[in-house]
């Protein structure tokens, strides 16, 4: 099974449509999200209507929290545009965390990190014996996280944590503009440029 993972649209519908085409192409039996569907960008209703239409399966992020908490026709602190009723209602449906299974291969898809949608995974913060222990502690064959907007992963024996980046391309918030397919089979991940597709070569931890 090839699996294509985004993450951090935040209101950009032309970069969720260009990742979603190309992971069709590359062959992607399945798409998912490790959440942030709104904030930042201006259209929040688009992103989650294409969401919806096409079964991209989502975990919430922070700033779908967020939203949820300053609740209907409250003007989004971060500059994005403000969500509509039926918007906020399908944010209110997404989960913590997600799970894929594929044959005997489990994966959990969340935002931030297992504990908080706040916490940000990355090489610093979170060397390998943290990551073996979340890949253990889920009992699980791949984590995916998102909320730094920056492309990471690392694999060992235990499994593969990945973070795609992010798709937004919006001047007021760091992003990499970049998304991932992994081949659950091997658990090779690749990543690539939302606006061509071309391969994106990141080091891993």
């Amino acid at each position: 099974m090839k699996l294509g993972v985004i993450s951090d649209v935040h209101g950009d519908p032309i970069a969720l449509e260009l990742a979603w085409a190309h992971l069709v192409v590359m062959g992607a039996d399945r798409i998912v999200c490790a959440g942030d569907l709104v904030g930042y960008g201006p259209f929040p209703d688009r992103v989650v209507a294409f969401v919806r239409d096409r079964g991209i399966a989502s975990a919430r992020g922070n700033h779908d929290r967020w939203a949820l908490e300053r609740g209907p026709g409250v003007a989004d602190e971060f500059g994005g545009g403000t969500p509509s009723i039926e918007t906020l209602e399908f944010l209110q449906s997404l989960p913590f965390d997600l799970q894929v299974v594929d044959g005997s291969t489990i994966g959990v898809i969340v935002h931030g990190s297992p504990r908080s949608d706040m916490e940000f995974v990355n090489r610093s913060s979170h060397v390998p014996d943290i990551l073996r222990g979340d890949l253990a502690a889920l009992q699980c064959d791949l984590l995916v996280v998102g909320h730094t907007h920056r492309p990471f992963w690392y694999r060992c024996p235990e499994g593969l944590v990945i973070n795609p980046g992010s798709l937004v391309s919006m001047p007021v918030v760091e992003t990499s503009r970049t998304f991932a397919l992994i081949d659950l089979d091997t658990m090779e991940p690749t990543f690539h440029d939302v606006e061509t597709g071309q391969l994106v070569e990141i080091e891993p931890c």
